[in-house]
């Protein structure tokens, strides 16, 4: 479980975990948790809910609802909440929150009971995937269990000293609950030379660097062609090297993956459904 994190004056980290679920080269779980209202559905997929394609109602909240009498997390409950995101079907969407009104409705142990469940998500066919989650910007409504049960936590920050500076003070209140090893930097728009100046102001290292690319991003923040990522375009190919790298060092494959060979990513292989 790979959790991101904003500073204030949206440094881009929906964008980015966008562009990292798009690239992701096996079955994953996109997690729109943001406390404040989810952007990733509307931005990126806002064509597909405007044509019933997927739905708002199904997600985050309709997962707490439902769960609201449960003890504990069960990964098989989470499933009947995941939709499959047309333009990527390698990946299975939990919506966000469409209104910061609804955040009452989840409370602690909601939170808590979601972060079980996707610690130990499965497939329908017993895999276990990976889970992309978004908390959105940090403040005080922020969903701590996502953060301190994530493999890595990234904080998004654009090479300005605008952003390098509302990083500092969320960065120091990370620190304190996260270890430095599970906390890292994404640097969204940003080139080499710009992630190495985030990483001398900040003293952390850059986990995730992301190229500018303003047609790609607008396809992961706006919809453009119906979401459709440019598999050539420079943010992709970026992506797909840091996911692949990321993928590669935090899914902990179980004897059975290994003895399996993996399914085409291609296919709906988070929710079972078929074309």
């Amino acid at each position: 479980m790979i959790t991101i994190v904003s500073g204030k004056g949206s440094p881009g980290g929906t964008t980015t975990l966008a562009a990292l679920t798009a690239a992701w080269p096996a079955p994953v779980l996109l997690a729109d948790c943001d406390p404040a209202g989810g952007d990733l559905a509307p931005g990126w997929l806002g064509q597909w809910l405007v044509a019933g394609a997927i739905r708002a109602d199904r997600g985050v909240l309709s997962h707490a609802t439902a769960t609201r009498h449960a003890t504990a997390g069960d990964p098989a409950a989470l499933l009947e909440h995941v939709q499959t995101v047309p333009p990527a079907r390698h990946v299975g969407l939990l919506a966000g929150l469409t209104s910061p009104g609804q955040h009452s409705a989840i409370s602690t142990e909601g939170w808590t009971r979601l972060t079980a469940s996707l610690a130990a998500f499965r497939t329908r066919s017993g895999r276990p995937a990976d889970a992309l989650v978004d908390v959105g910007r940090f403040g005080a409504a922020t969903p701590w269990p996502l953060l301190v049960a994530a493999d890595l936590v990234l904080l998004a920050v654009r090479p300005t000293p605008r952003h390098v500076l509302a990083a500092r003070p969320v960065l120091a209140e990370l620190a304190e609950q996260i270890v430095p090893e599970r906390l890292g930097l994404a640097v969204c728009a940003s080139s080499p030379a710009g992630a190495h100046e985030v990483h001398v102001a900040l003293g952390r290292a850059v986990a995730l660097e992301l190229p500018a690319d303003e047609r790609t991003a607008a396809v992961l923040s706006d919809g453009t062609d119906a979401g459709a990522v440019p598999r050539r375009s420079p943010l992709l190919r970026t992506a797909r090297r840091a996911a692949r790298r990321l993928h590669g060092t935090y899914h902990n494959y179980t004897p059975a993956e290994l003895r399996v060979p993996a399914p085409r990513v291609s296919n709906d292989v988070l929710t079972g459904a078929t074309r």
